[in-house]
């Protein structure tokens, strides 16, 4: 189980289909699911709106209809809370994988967009290499999910932990000391290549659960030739195929298809 944060800055949100959203609300932040089917989600948000904004301003977004409003704010500290209808691609998408969610305190604020998600890693990748070709994240980053237990829920199991501090102590990560694989090894009283490779699934484990970032995926043709056809078909069924940001949408995604294609292009923003 892997959790992936993606966020994208205001001025990339600018440049994307859901830059009209930021003339609306000052804050949104998802609270919960209230239906979930790859083509009706239904969403619980908290809402902080512009001067002269109110909650059925969203209507004019191809991809937000309020449903009710559940809060009105009764002072300038407290937010609306309303259940809409939320039909974007990468949504969608997310609902459609029947493995991955959104995760309760996703919100688009001041600073912009922040989406996590959690689920399968295979399932994830998909709706990562959506999310990029909808919009390349200004920063993505991962971690492991333990969801057997709520005491250790780092990378490492209890008996990888006690081999990573012992190697530790030993002085095994200070290049100084110059410790041996073979000294610890006999210490512990097990063969050297059995130490060497469990030291070397900790490493990759941690490294993995700090950098682990989901930004090396690559799209192939077959692939944005399934993600283009899926956005089209629903933008049909859902009646919004005609839209103007909608249509954005879709020049962005060819936009990014090029970039992820062109092996020149340079990913420096991400982490």
């Amino acid at each position: 189980m892997r959790e992936i944060t993606l966020f994208w800055s205001k001025p990339r949100i600018l440049e994307t289909d859901v830059a009209p959203i930021l003339e609306i609300v000052n804050q949104l932040e998802f609270l919960a699911y209230i239906k979930r089917t790859p083509r009706d989600i239904r969403i619980l948000l908290k809402a902080s709106f512009k001067p002269g904004k109110k909650p059925e301003d969203l209507n004019s977004l191809y991809f937000l209809e309020l449903i009710d409003i559940h809060h009105t704010p009764e002072s300038n500290d407290e937010s609306y809370v309303i259940n809409v209808k939320i039909t974007h691609p990468i949504s969608n998408l997310n609902a459609r994988t029947g493995g991955t969610t959104a995760v309760p305190g996703c919100r688009l604020d001041g600073e912009g967009l922040t989406y996590v998600i959690q689920g399968g890693n295979v399932r994830l990748r998909l709706v990562a290499a959506m999310a990029r070709l909808v919009a390349k994240p200004d920063r993505i980053s991962a971690r492991n999910l333990d969801l057997n237990t709520t005491q250790d829920t780092g990378p490492l199991n209890p008996k990888q932990l006690r081999l990573a501090k012992f190697a530790y102590d030993k002085g095994w990560y200070d290049i100084n000391k110059g410790v041996r694989i073979s000294e610890m090894a006999e210490e512990l009283s097990i063969a050297r290549a059995t130490l060497a490779e469990h030291l070397n699934r900790i490493e990759s484990l941690i490294m993995d659960d700090l950098l682990g970032s989901f930004t090396n995926i690559s799209i192939s043709p077959d692939e944005f030739s399934m993600f283009k056809d899926m956005v089209i078909e629903d933008s049909e069924t859902l009646g919004y195929g005609e839209d103007e940001q909608f249509k954005k949408l879709l020049e962005n995604m060819h936009t990014n298809i090029e970039f992820e294609e062109d092996p020149s292009e340079d990913d420096d923003a991400q982490e």
